[in-house]
C-alpha cells in the first residue's frame, strides 16, 4: 500500500516489519547559562550550543514475498536481498486484519541547540550614606549582563529509498497485506539564541542610586529549521508464468491493486418492497472497480461472503466471486447473488413491527486463511417489517356500566402487492378479537357478533397502499363493578405467499377498566384524581384514610381517563373550579391515553395556568405514588410559568419593588403571574445586573420566587416574572405497591398535609368530641389515636419549613419593616393563629397548641453573636421578637394559665420533627426524604436569552400536546361510547 496510507507512529500495529530506515539524527545539546556577577561585576557569557546532525538517508530495499504451507496454514516469508535492520529472512502467519510494513524512511532531523543565556550583572556597591560628619557618596554601578550564547540549527531529514517488491504471478494475492512507508524524514526542528543577560542594579549610597548596568548582547548565530528529506519510491515486479511463445517474462507496476465496492442491490424474496420475517433478502448485482495500478490476482477467484446479524440468519459456505484478473480501472458486475433468511421476532409484537437492521458482507482470501479484504466492504440499513398492520387503533379506557363502547382499528397494506386469499399472492388476511371470561364467571360484558366472547374477520382483498377500518362493539353490562379491569385483546394474522401456515404479525392487548361515575359533594374536603389503571385496592385504601379522617363528604372521585380531562361533560367547565382551597389528591401512576402514543399522567392532562391558579389559592396537591420525569416536568412548568400578562416597564429597580407590590404581588386569589421590567442604565453584562436583581427580589420578596431574564428584543432590559410563590406546596409522596392492602402511614401525612391549616385545626377539634374515641378503636384500618398526632406533625412540619425559608439567605442588615414582611409573607404562621375559635381553648388542646408554638420558636432560635449580643440588623433577631409577641398574645388572651404555659415553652424538651415523625408513623429515617418530598423549593432563576426561548418552546409544546390529546379523548368520547359518560346526580 502506498506510504500515504500508513499512519505515523502505529508500526506496533503491524504484525511483521522489514525495516532498512535511516536512523535519526542527534540533537544539539543546550548551552550553559553564565554565572551572574557579584558586587557590581559583570555577569559571565552563556556557551553556545552544539549542532545538531542530520537523518540518515534510508537503504535501498529489495523483498522477495513467498508462500508456505504448514499445517493447512499459509505464511508469508519474506527474503530481503539488501542489508536491512531486520533479519534477512522472516516469516509470518497471519490472522485477521494483520499486516506487514516495509520500512524504508528516511532518519529524522536532530533538533538545534539552545544557546545558553548570558549571566545579569552584579548589583552594585553600595556608596556611605549621610549623617552629621560626612555628606555621603553615590552608589556604585551595576555590572554588564554577560552575552547570550548562540543556538544551532535543525538537521536536515534523510531520504527515503526505493523498495522493489518481487512476487510471482500465483502470488499476488500476498501483496494484500503489505504496506510500505518511503517518506523522507522530518527536518529537525530550530534552536534558539540564548538571551543577554540582565545589567545590575546600581547601589544605594548618601547621594543616590548608581548606574544601571548594561545587558548582555544576544546570541547572532543565523538559526534555521533542518530541511524536510525526499521521499522514496515503490515498484512492484510480478514474475509472470513462462510461456512457450514469451518465456520468462516480467512486469512492473507502481502502484497495487485496490477492490472498490461501487453499488449493490437489495431486495426482498417477493419483491414487495417489503423485508418480511421469514423471507430471504438477496444481494445481487455487486459492481466492482479496482481502483488500482495493476490486475487483480489472476490465479484464483475471491469469495464475497453475507455476515449474520441478531436478524439474518446465513447460509454457511454460501458465496459469489469476483473474477480473478480484473485490469486496472476496470469495472465487473459479479454474476449471482448472496441470500439470507430474516428471522421471526420472539414474540408478537404489541404495536407495529418495525426493526432496523444492516445487511453486510465481505471479500475474503482462502489463499491467506481466510483473512478479511481490509478496505472492501459493503453495508446497507434496511428495516424490516410485515407488509401489513394495525396502524391504528382505539378505545375508551374506561367506561361506566350500561356503555355500549366500539373498539375501531385501522388494517393497512404497506407493501407494493396486493393481499388477501384472493390476491395474486393468495396470502390470507386475519383478524382474530376476543374477550377474556372472568375467572370468577361473573360476566360483566358481551361482544357483539361472537361465539363465546370470540371473533374473526377474514379480509379477502387488500390493494396495495389501501386501508381498512373495523369496529367491535363490546356492552358493559348495568351491575359491572366498579374500578375493575377486563383483557381482550386482538391478533393479526398472515398467510404465507401460497402456503397455508400462518404468522401472527402483530398482538395487541386491550385493558378496559369499569369506572364510576363522578358525583360532586359541596362539602367534600378533598378531590382524588383516578385514571384507568387505578384498582379497586387504591380506591378502598383511599377510602379509608380519608373517612378515617372523620370529615362530613370527606371526598370526591374524578376519573380523568373516563372523562377524557377535567372537562365536565355537562357545561364544559373545569371541574377543578369546584376544589380551590381544597386538598387535591393525584394518584400518580402514568397511563394509556386513548392510544395517542407514549404514556400520560394525570398532571399532563392539567393545564400549568390551572395548576398555578389552585396553588396560589390555597389548595395544596400532592401526588401518590412513582415521581417520575412527567411530574417534575410539569410541577417546573407550575412553579415557574411561562403565561401571564405582559410585563410593565419601569425606570428603576426602587420603581418596580414598588409597582410588583401594588400590582398585587401577595394577593391570595391571584389567577395568573405578574410580571415587571427596568431598562439598565448602568454599564454592566446582563449576569452581573441579573444577580443583583434576584438578590433585591430575595431581600424584599423573601417568600416569593421571580424568574428573571433579559427581553428578547432588548437585552439591557430586565425583566422579572413572578413564580409560583414559595408557601405553595406541590407534595410527591413515593409508594407503596398497588397490591397493598393496609394504608401507608406517609400517605396519611401527605394527604392531611394537602388540607389547609384552617381545615386541619378543625379535624383535630373535631376529634377531640366526645363521640370519638382515642383507646386504640380503628376506622378504616387507621388508629384514631394517630390522627390528631399526624396533623400535629404537619402543622410543625410547614411553619418550620415557612420560617427556614423566610430566614434563608436572609442580608444583613435587614431593611425593610419585620412586622410588615411577617404580616404579609408568614401567611400559614397567621392561618393557625386564627384557625382557633374565639373564647378559650378547650384543655385537650393546651399540649397540641404548645407543642406547636414550642417548635416554631425553636426555628427561631438566636446562635450568633450578633444575634444574642448586637440584637440589631438581623432577620431571625427581628422574627423571633415578632414570633414571641404573638405567641404571648394568644397565649394570655386564649388559657387562663398563658403566662405559664408561654414560660414552659422555654424549657420542654425538645425533640426534632423528622425523628417524632419516624416514631410515630414508624418509618425509618432513610425512607423520609426520598419518599416524601413536601415542596420543589428553588431560588429565583436567572435565564440568559437562549434558556428563556427553550422555556416558552416548552410552554409552547406542552399546551399544542395537550389540546392534541383533548381532540383524541372527545372524539373517541362523542364517537365510540354509547352512552358518553355522565356524572351521579
Amino acid at each position: 500500500m502506498e506510504r500515504v496510507n500508513y499512519l505515523p507512529g502505529t508500526d506496533s500495529l503491524y504484525h511483521g516489519i522489514v525495516d532498512s530506515s535511516g536512523l535519526n539524527g542527534r540533537d544539539g545539546s543546550n548551552g550553559q547559562n553564565g554565572m551572574p556577577g557579584g558586587g557590581g561585576a559583570p555577569g559571565s557569557p552563556g556557551t553556545n550550543a552544539t549542532p545538531a546532525t542530520h537523518g540518515e538517508n534510508a537503504q535501498q530495499m529489495r523483498v522477495q514475498l513467498v508462500r508456505k504451507y504448514y499445517h493447512g496454514g499459509t505464511r508469508i516469508q519474506a527474503h530481503t536481498l539488501t542489508p536491512t535492520h531486520t533479519p534477512p529472512v522472516q516469516e509470518w502467519l497471519l490472522q485477521a486484519q494483520d499486516m506487514i510494513l516495509l520500512k524504508a524512511k528516511g532518519g529524522d532531523g536532530g533538533r538545534g541547540g539552545r544557546g545558553g543565556n548570558g549571566g545579569s550583572g552584579g548589583r552594585g556597591m553600595d556608596g556611605v550614606s549621610r549623617n552629621d560628619y560626612q555628606s555621603g557618596t553615590r552608589g556604585g554601578g551595576g555590572g554588564a549582563g554577560g552575552n547570550g550564547g548562540n543556538g544551532t540549527s535543525g538537521g536536515s531529514g534523510g531520504s527515503g529509498a526505493y523498495i522493489e517488491i518481487e512476487v510471482e504471478e500465483d502470488d499476488m494475492d500476498l501483496l494484500v497485506p503489505i504496506h510500505w512507508d518511503v517518506r523522507g524524514g522530518k527536518g529537525g526542528v530550530a534552536g534558539a539564541n540564548g538571551s543577554g543577560g540582565k545589567g545590575g542594579a546600581g547601589g544605594y549610597g548618601g547621594k543616590g542610586y548608581g548606574p544601571r548596568g548594561i545587558s548582555g548582547a544576544p546570541g547572532n548565530a543565523i538559526i534555521q529549521p533542518g530541511q524536510h528529506g525526499l521521499p522514496g519510491s515503490a515498484r512492484i515486479q510480478v514474475r509472470m508464468k513462462p510461456t512457450r511463445e514469451l518465456g520468462a517474462e516480467h512486469k512492473f507496476y507502481l502502484r497495487r491493486y485496490f477492490f472498490t465496492l461501487v453499488d449493490f442491490d437489495v431486495v426482498d424474496e417477493n419483491e414487495d418492497g417489503i423485508f418480511e420475517p421469514g423471507e430471504h433478502i438477496y444481494v445481487k448485482n455487486i459492481r466492482i472497480q479496482n481502483t488500482g495500478g495493476m490486475p487483480t490476482p489472476t490465479q484464483t477467484s475471491i469469495p464475497i461472503q453475507l455476515v449474520g446479524t441478531d436478524w439474518l440468519g446465513i447460509y454457511e459456505g454460501e458465496a459469489v466471486f469476483i473474477p480473478p484478473g480484473i485490469p486496472a480501472g476496470e469495472t465487473v458486475t459479479i454474476n449471482g447473488r448472496l441470500r439470507a433468511r430474516i428471522k421471526y421476532p420472539p414474540e408478537p409484537w404489541s404495536r407495529e413491527f418495525k426493526e432496523k437492521t444492516q445487511v453486510e458482507f465481505h471479500a475474503v482470501l482462502p489463499s491467506l486463511n481466510g483473512r478479511i479484504i481490509r478496505d472492501f466492504a459493503g453495508i446497507r440499513d434496511i428495516t424490516l417489517s410485515y407488509p401489513i398492520s394495525i396502524t391504528s387503533i382505539r378505545w375508551a379506557n374506561s367506561v361506566l356500566p350500561g356503555t355500549k363502547m366500539t373498539m375501531l382499528w385501522v388494517i393497512t397494506n404497506k407493501s407494493t402487492r396486493p393481499l388477501g386469499q384472493s390476491s395474486d399472492q393468495a396470502r390470507s388476511v386475519e383478524l382474530f378479537f376476543r374477550g377474556h371470561r372472568d375467572p370468577t364467571g361473573e360476566e360483566d360484558f358481551s361482544v357483539t357478533d361472537a361465539i363465546d366472547l370470540q371473533k374473526m374477520v377474514e379480509i379477502d382483498y387488500l390493494a396495495p397502499g389501501d386501508s381498512k377500518t373495523y369496529t367491535q362493539d363490546v356492552v358493559f353490562h348495568d351491575n359491572a363493578k366498579a374500578y375493575k379491569h377486563h383483557d381482550f385483546d386482538l391478533t393479526l394474522y398472515l398467510g404465507r405467499p401460497r402456503n397455508p401456515q400462518k404468522d401472527t404479525v402483530q398482538f395487541s392487548p386491550i385493558l378496559v377498566q369499569i369506572g364510576h361515575p363522578y358525583l360532586y359533594q359541596p362539602t367534600a374536603s378533598f378531590l382524588v384524581i383516578a385514571n384507568c389503571n387505578t384498582t379497586e385496592n387504591q380506591i378502598v385504601i383511599q377510602h379509608q384514610m380519608l373517612t378515617s379522617l372523620h370529615t362530613d363528604a370527606c371526598y370526591d372521585v374524578w376519573n380523568v381517563s373516563l372523562y377524557g380531562g377535567y372537562l365536565l361533560p355537562t357545561d364544559g367547565s373545569n371541574v377543578l373550579n369546584r376544589y380551590f382551597g381544597k386538598g387535591v389528591i393525584i394518584l400518580g401512576e402514568d397511563f394509556d391515553y386513548f392510544q395517542q402514543g407514549g404514556v400520560r399522567n394525570a398532571a399532563d392532562l392539567m393545564p400549568p395556568e390551572m395548576g398555578f391558579a389552585l396553588a396560589t389559592h390555597g389548595t395544596n396537591i400532592v401526588f401518590l405514588g412513582e415521581r417520575n420525569a412527567s411530574i417534575d416536568a410539569w410541577i417546573k412548568s407550575v412553579v415557574y410559568p411561562q403565561f401571564g400578562s405582559d410585563p410593565l416597564l419601569y425606570q428603576n429597580k426602587k420603581q418596580m419593588v414598588l409597582g410588583l407590590r401594588s400590582g398585587g404581588l401577595h394577593n391570595h386569589s391571584a389567577i395568573v403571574p405578574i410580571s415587571a421590567s427596568t431598562q439598565s442604565k448602568t454599564k454592566g453584562t446582563f449576569q452581573k445586573r441579573a444577580k443583583k436583581t434576584a438578590k433585591l427580589m430575595k431581600t424584599k420578596f423573601p417568600l416569593e420566587r421571580f424568574q428573571i431574564y433579559p427581553a428578547p428584543q432588548d437585552k439591557n432590559t430586565v425583566i422579572v416574572r413572578q413564580s409560583l410563590p414559595v408557601r405553595c406546596r406541590l407534595m410527591v409522596c413515593r409508594g407503596p405497591a398497588h397490591s397493598r392492602s393496609s394504608i401507608d402511614t406517609l400517605h396519611l401525612l401527605a394527604v392531611i398535609s394537602s388540607l389547609p391549616i384552617t381545615a386541619r385545626v378543625q379535624l383535630f377539634l373535631k376529634m377531640l368530641g366526645p363521640d370519638v374515641s382515642f383507646e386504640g378503636a380503628s376506622t378504616g384500618a387507621v388508629a384514631n389515636h394517630l390522627i390528631p398526632v399526624v396533623v400535629k406533625l404537619s402543622i410543625i412540619h410547614e411553619l418550620e419549613l415557612e420560617i427556614s425559608r423566610y430566614l434563608k439567605d436572609a442580608p444583613w442588615p435587614h431593611r425593610i419593616s419585620t412586622a410588615t414582611t411577617c404580616n404579609v409573607h408568614l401567611k400559614s404562621f397567621h392561618e393557625f393563629i386564627g384557625a382557633w375559635p374565639l373564647g378559650p381553648v378547650a384543655e385537650g388542646s393546651m399540649n397540641f397548641i404548645s407543642d406547636i408554638f414550642c417548635h416554631v420558636l425553636h426555628a427561631t432560635q438566636l446562635s450568633s453573636f450578633g444575634e444574642k449580643v448586637i440584637r440589631f440588623g438581623f432577620r431571625r433577631t427581628n422574627l423571633r421578637k415578632y414570633i414571641l409577641a404573638k405567641a404571648h398574645g394568644f397565649l394570655t388572651t386564649r388559657m387562663s394559665n398563658g403566662p405559664e404555659v408561654m414560660k414552659s415553652l422555654h424549657i420542654k424538651n425538645f425533640t426534632d420533627t423528622t425523628t417524632k415523625l419516624c416514631n410515630h408513623l414508624q418509618v425509618p429515617l432513610n425512607d423520609i426524604s426520598p419518599r416524601w418530598i413536601d415542596s420543589f423549593h428553588e431560588e429565583n432563576k436567572v435565564l440568559d436569552v437562549g434558556e428563556a426561548a427553550a422555556e416558552r418552546a416548552h410552554h409552547a409544546q406542552r399546551i399544542t400536546r395537550l389540546h392534541t390529546d383533548n381532540a383524541a379523548s372527545q372524539y373517541v368520547l362523542r364517537e365510540l361510547v354509547a352512552p358518553a359518560p355522565r356524572i351521579a346526580s
